[in-house]
Parts: structure tokens; C-alpha cells; sequence
């Protein structure tokens, strides 16, 4: 008589394997993030425009997300998407420059 692993043993073990492969990269990428397509970041500039706009490029301290535009840097979507002249992010508040950032969000918002 031979011995060996069950058939269910091994089953179970790929089945854990599965699982604990999928727990770990749901993890990753809640954490670590994918970088935001053309159109999620289309729809939040619009979403931050809109808002802008409406409080009449008034409001201290509404801030664009550090995913859209980074002051100083080009790592954010609006520039990486080319979403028109964004030498205005040296600010990310809506009233720092109202004239550029409502000269940017003319595309965006009605």
C-alpha cells in the first residue's frame, strides 16, 4: 500500500493559494493605487471646475487632488492627459489665480 495526498488535500491547498493571491493583490492596489485613466480624470476636473464656479473662484482652501495636478511637478493626470495649459498649477486652490483657473476650467464646465 502506497501512501500519498489526497486529491481534496491538494484542491484545497490551490484553493488557499487562490485566495490568499487575491487577498494580496485587492491589498496592493488599495494601497498603491492605479494611476487614473483619461476618464476618471476628466470627470473629477469637471467635478473640482464645477465646484470652483459655482463658489465663484472664491473659496480658500478647495484644493485640486494631489491625483490631478501636483504643484510643481508633472506627474499629475491633468498634465500627463495634456488637458490644456496647466502653468497655472503652481497653485492648487481656486482662488490663488481665478483668472487662470477659471481660463482652465472654461473647457470643462458649461
Amino acid at each position: 500500500m502506497t501512501k500519498g495526498i489526497a486529491i481534496q488535500t491538494i484542491l484545497m491547498l490551490l484553493v488557499g493559494i487562490l485566495v490568499v493571491g487575491i487577498i494580496v493583490y485587492m491589498v496592493y492596489r488599495y494601497f498603491v493605487g492605479a494611476p487614473l485613466g483619461e476618464q476618471e480624470c476628466r470627470a473629477r476636473v469637471t467635478s473640482w471646475c464645477s465646484s470652483c464656479k459655482i463658489m465663484d473662484f472664491q473659496s480658500n482652501g478647495y484644493q485640486l487632488g494631489s491625483d490631478l495636478g501636483k504643484v510643481g511637478t508633472t506627474d499629475g493626470c491633468i498634465q500627463k492627459y495634456g488637458f490644456g495649459d496647466s502653468n497655472w498649477l503652481s497653485t492648487t486652490d481656486c482662488n490663488d489665480r481665478p483668472a487662470d483657473v477659471g481660463a482652465f476650467c472654461a473647457a470643462f464646465t458649461p
